[in-house]
């Protein structure tokens, strides 16, 4: 028999999007759940190895406000993130990012407590089965690995980052080719590191003759070599393994899993010997979950283009804003191609908006957007902002009494400069 649930707002996927949409939701009166499959909130900022977060900053200074601001100080007073501004790309110096570096189990703990403190009622280990859409609200069923539940609420949103709940709802999206899907990386940890070498040779001339050296050696299996001191300690993480697959193909993830961690040992004795600091440090932790870059995405109510980002489009409906750069991890050259953009650029309401549904939005990266703009919005703090404003969207939508795609853009606008600036 299943379990009977009653809420406003369902989330389903509880990374960083759907978290900050669930905090923000709950935090504004809304009773609010999180369906989540793994054990933790962060999704791939917790759980991918990932230890920084790119375009936390604009012209070196912190660009977001709101929740996303208030985890973020919470972080650096903790003494476990501080910002680092015009980081140059391995990949390309050229290219200068202001980031957030972090430790991503403090993250865990920090995101959790912010959750359960604005009264989020979480369900870790469950996973999605069913969805519908109905006149007055949503059904959702789904099970953990004890029990079945059904859910009933008035809103949904979709925090997958792949729109699996969207699927489920009948809702239209677009997945790119297996041949064209972005580079997937899995990352590691190394400990015991001398931060101060490590540092003097990520600035030099040297650390682009290494990674010359690691491609054509076949050590290396793409034109990069990003470190990335994790604060509070004396560890780093390596961004450096490359694999190619279907995602949505179990077998073909296995082996893309696989080819990936096959790499680790190699390349680990490669930059212990070749980069200095790393003399006497060790692998300390492989992430558990690979880091896919690429996502479905929903055909929504307005697909963004990367004119609309080249262009700063400010539209009547704007939730949300970014400054990453188009970023392609090219499956066929194993480089990373590069379109600066020129400043702060932004993100409409109705890109959440699916085609033909009426009371769910789409939180994460799966939101309406062409595939070079995509390469653009898909980074972290981005879809944190994306994910609050979803929120904020559906206590509106609640308060008002009505479906999500009803909600005027000049209403949604000054409410969520209301929430922002309040």
């Amino acid at each position: 028999m299943k379990k009977q649930y009653a809420f406003d707002l369902v989330v389903v996927g509880g990374g960083t999007a759907g978290a900050f949409s669930a905090i923000a939701a709950a935090r504004s009166g809304v009773r609010t759940a999180v369906v989540e499959k793994n054990s933790y909130l962060g999704g791939m900022a917790t759980g991918s190895g990932l230890t920084e977060m790119n375009a936390a900053g604009f012209q070196s200074a912190p660009l977001y406000q709101g929740i996303e601001k208030e985890l973020f100080d919470a972080m650096i007073e903790a003494g476990c993130a501080e910002y680092h501004f015009a980081v140059p790309m391995s990949s390309n110096p050229d290219v200068k990012i202001d980031r957030l570096r972090y430790n991503p189990e403090m993250l865990k703990v920090l995101l959790e407590e912010k959750a359960v403190e604005s009264g989020v009622t979480l369900f870790y280990d469950t996973e999605l089965d069913t969805a519908r859409e109905e006149e007055n609200g949503c059904v959702l069923t789904a099970h953990s690995p004890y029990e079945e539940m059904e859910f009933s609420c008035r809103y949904l949103i979709d925090g997958t980052g792949n729109a699996d709940l969207i699927r489920k709802l009948g809702g239209e999206t677009i997945k790119t080719e297996a041949e064209n899907q972005l580079v997937a990386t899995l990352m590691f940890r190394i400990s015991h590191v001398d931060l101060e070498k490590l540092d003097a040779f990520i600035h030099s001339a040297d650390l682009k003759a290494a990674i010359a050296e690691g491609y054509e050696s076949g050590i290396l299996k793409g034109k990069i070599l990003a470190f990335t001191p994790i604060p509070g300690s004396q560890d780093v993480s390596l961004n450096v393994t490359r694999a190619k697959f279907d995602y949505e193909d179990a077998e073909a993830t296995s082996a893309g899993l696989v080819e990936a961690r096959s790499q680790i040992l190699p390349v680990f004795e490669f930059v212990k010997k070749r980069v200095p600091g790393l003399e006497e440090s060790y692998i300390s932790n492989i992430a558990p979950m690979i880091g896919v870059r690429d996502g479905r995405r929903i055909q929504a109510r307005y697909m963004l283009t990367l004119e609309d980002l080249d262009q700063m489009v400010s539209f009547p409906d704007d939730i949300a804003c970014g400054c990453y750069p188009m970023d392609i991890h090219d499956p066929v050259t194993n480089s990373v191609i590069w379109k600066i953009l020129p400043g702060v650029y932004h993100i409409p309401y109705r890109s959440l908006q699916p085609v033909g549904l009426h009371r769910v939005l789409a939180a994460g990266k799966c939101l309406g957007a062409e595939k070079k703009a995509f390469a653009a919005i898909r980074v972290m703090p981005i879809m944190m902002n994306v994910g609050e404003s979803a929120g904020y969207a559906v206590a509106l939508a609640l308060r008002e009494g009505k479906k999500l795609d009803e909600l005027a853009a000049e209403e949604l606008t000054a409410y969520l400069k209301e929430k922002y600036n309040g």
